[in-house]
This record gives C-alpha cells, structure tokens and sequence, in this order.
C-alpha cells in the first residue's frame, strides 16, 4: 500500500561508492597488517608446537594452540573484511554484516580455545610433569611476546576506534510529498498515492555535527562493524600476548627457583595453575565481544535509545495523534535503523512535522528512518491507536506475529461476519 520515498539512482550510486573511498586507506592498510600477522604467527606456532612437546611445557604447548587459534582470528578477519568491501546489487545493505559476523566467529573460537586448555590444566594439577629445557622454553617465550606485541601495536588503534570522523558524515532527508502536496489537500485521502508516501531518511554513518545530543549516547554505543572484527582480532593477539607472559614467568621459575623439595614441587604446579588465569582472563576480555555482536546479529534494540521515551516525544508533535509498529535495531556498530507507523490529522500536519520527526530520530542517534504516513480519515470512527490503515490483504497475510496483518485479518474476518446473511 506504502509507496517508498526513493532517492535518484545517480544520487544512490554516489552515496555507495563515496563510502567505499571514504574507508579504503584503512581497508588496505588493515588487509595489510592482518597479512603480516598471519605469516608471522603461523610460523611461530609451528616453533611453540614443536618445542612445547618436545620439553612438556603445559603453557608453551597452550599458547601453540592460542597461536592457531590467532591464525585463524587473522584469517577470518582478513577473508570478512574483503568480503564487507564488496559491492552488491542482491543484499540491499551490502555485506557490511560479515565483519560483525567474523568477529562472534573469533569470540567464539577464543572461548571454545579457553575450554580445551582449562581441561588439559586440570589434568596437569593431577598429573604434574617437570619442564625438560626451561631455557629453550624461555627464548620461545621472549620470542612469541615480541611478534604478539607488534601485532598490538597495529591493531590497537583499531581496537579502541568508535567509527568515523564527524568531519565526512552526511544527513540527508527526502521528502517528495511536498510536491503537488496542495492538489491532494481536500481530496479523498485513501485514494491518493502520494499522500501514502513513506518518509525517508538515510543518513550514511553515526553522528552528525549539528546535533549535540548524540555526544553521551556515542560513548555508551560500539564502533562499527570493522572496528568490532579488529577488537575481535585484537583480542586474540593480546591474550596470546599474556599467554606469552606466563610461559616466560613458568620457565624463570624453573630455571632460578631454589633446588629445595618445597620448590620443587610447588613449580611443577605453577604452569597448569598459571595457564587456568590466562583462561580466566580470556573469557573475562571475550564474553562481551561474544554478547555484543550476538546481540547485533539478532537485532536487538540497542540499550541506549529509550523506545518508549522517543514514542512520547513523538506523540507531543503537533498534529500527530498515534505511533505504533515502531521498530528499531542495529545494523552495524553505530547506524541504527527505525520503522514506525504515525498517523497524523492531516496530510498538513505530516508535512509540516517532518522536519521535527527527523530532528528526534537523530538527536537519539537514530540515522536512518522509514516512517510510514497514516491519516484520521483513513480509519473508522473509534479505531484504536494501534490499529493500522493499512495492512495486507486478506489470504495474502501468512504471518501470525505481525500485528497490523492479525488485526486487519480479525478486522475483515468481523467484517464479514456483520454482512453475511
């Protein structure tokens, strides 16, 4: 029933292809970085293997495995950001998801990676075994720490980035009613097309500097969905960085712990124990990322924007009188997106709001809007306000939970019932 308020095809193809020059300097040197480390962790995880068996090391043969996983973080990483720098004409939004989704794969790999040395550490309590050469064990480790810290350094800045410059962010809002909006006043809402016209707004990234309520909410909010993909990788590194630290720590307390039989078997003991903190900490630094792009991918409403708060906000505009199928989630890191139903008094009233709707919606860092306009003279006398003026057809309508369809459905199946003889 709805007609899209649709932007010129020229004016779409702009705004697609200036975000992709927009970020293909970072796009590169990330591809970049992510190459570097994985050449450089493979081969040291093929080293920390071998040796870590070789001297029985729990915590060398643990971060081996912890370099693996990081092999794998990197790969993902890497084949996720190719594939969100892809232009598409079948998804809609692009592949900007698959970052997001490359990151729950990593937070998942790492917890999972916790699991397995949390049990073999508990087998090491009950069956403890001496390191054989705690020196060899140590270069390693010194060795395995500097690779993990320059991979911190490429990819901190990244980590801890909370999307884009305000300086390169757009807002853009259309509104193709206002033409020939006086021949339709006074006629037959229903049976004008035009005044059915969604409003739509697309404002391409997180924040737009004329607005100053989006400060608070911009630090309670992620970055975007690269950032979320690095963080994930970043996480690796960094753990594996710890990692590193505990198997250095293991191995100078081999080396230089006194040769007392207290000592001697306290320090078989320090290398499972140690490796149960890096679990620990591990899961402590990677549920979030888990939860975070979980919650992302479900599209769930992000915490900072009040539901509630804004439908009141909207009903005190003049001229609107109801607000429901109101709807918003996450697309990636900041750009939310919202879908709301208003009924206005008049086509009047929805024009002249338009302007102050948008202001709402981006003052709650709400960037990219699809209302749906409804008018009084479309419904019956003492409809309610969460009824719909429009809804499908009846028989076409094959979705129980959406409510504008079950009360259109129940409203003509009523209907029916007064009329049949």
């Amino acid at each position: 029933m709805a007609q899209t308020a649709n932007e010129p095809k020229d004016s779409g193809h702009s705004h697609h292809e200036g975000h992709g020059h927009s970020h293909s300097h970072f796009s590169v040197s990330r591809g970049t970085k992510l190459l570097i480390m994985i050449s450089m962790t493979f081969a040291f995880f093929v080293v920390e293997m071998v040796v870590g068996y070789a001297s029985l090391s729990m915590s060398l043969i643990a971060d081996s495995f912890h370099m693996l996983s990081d092999v794998m973080a990197l790969a993902i990483g890497f084949v996720c950001l190719k594939i969100a720098e892809r232009n598409t004409s079948k998804n809609t939004f692009g592949w900007v998801r698959a970052e997001v989704l490359g990151a729950l794969v990593n937070g998942v790999f790492l917890l999972a990676l916790c699991f397995s040395i949390f049990v073999e550490s508990v087998t090491r309590l009950f069956e403890p075994h001496p390191i054989r050469d705690p020196k060899l064990v140590l270069i390693v480790g010194f060795v395995g720490l500097g690779i993990n810290l320059i991979g911190l350094l490429m990819f901190h800045g990244h980590a801890h980035s909370h999307g884009p410059d305000p300086s390169s962010v757009r807002s853009e809002l259309e509104n193709n009613l206002r033409k020939g909006g006086d021949g339709i006043e006074g006629q037959n809402l229903i049976e004008q097309d035009k005044a059915i016209a969604e409003l739509q707004q697309d404002f391409e990234a997180a924040e737009d500097t004329l607005i100053t309520g989006p400060q608070k909410i911009k630090q309670e909010s992620s970055g975007d969905a690269g950032h979320l993909n690095m963080r994930g990788v970043f996480l690796h590194v960094a753990s594996d960085a710890i990692g590193s630290v505990i198997v250095i720590i293991t191995a100078i307390i081999q080396i230089y712990a006194p040769d007392t039989y207290g000592w001697n078997k306290t320090r078989d003991y320090i290398d499972p124990c140690l490796s149960m903190s890096l679990v620990v900490l591990m899961i402590f630094t990677t549920s979030p990322l888990v939860r975070e792009t979980a919650l992302i991918l479900l599209q769930t409403t992000p915490k900072f924007v009040k539901i509630e708060e804004i439908k009141n906000k909207l009903l005190k505009i003049q001229g609107i009188v109801a607000v429901h199928e109101f709807h918003v989630w996450r697309l990636v890191g900041e750009r939310i997106i919202a879908t709301v139903h208003i009924r206005f008094v008049s086509l009047k009233d929805y024009l002249g709001a338009a302007e102050e709707i948008r202001a709402l919606f981006h003052d709650n860092s709400i960037h990219s809007a699809t209302i749906q306009p409804e008018f009084a003279g479309m419904l019956e006398s003492g409809a309610g306000d969460a009824e719909c003026a429009f809804a499908c057809m009846p028989g076409n309508c094959d979705i129980p939970d959406v409510s504008c369809c079950k009360k259109k459905v129940v409203n003509d199946a009523k209907e029916s019932s007064r009329t049949s003889p």
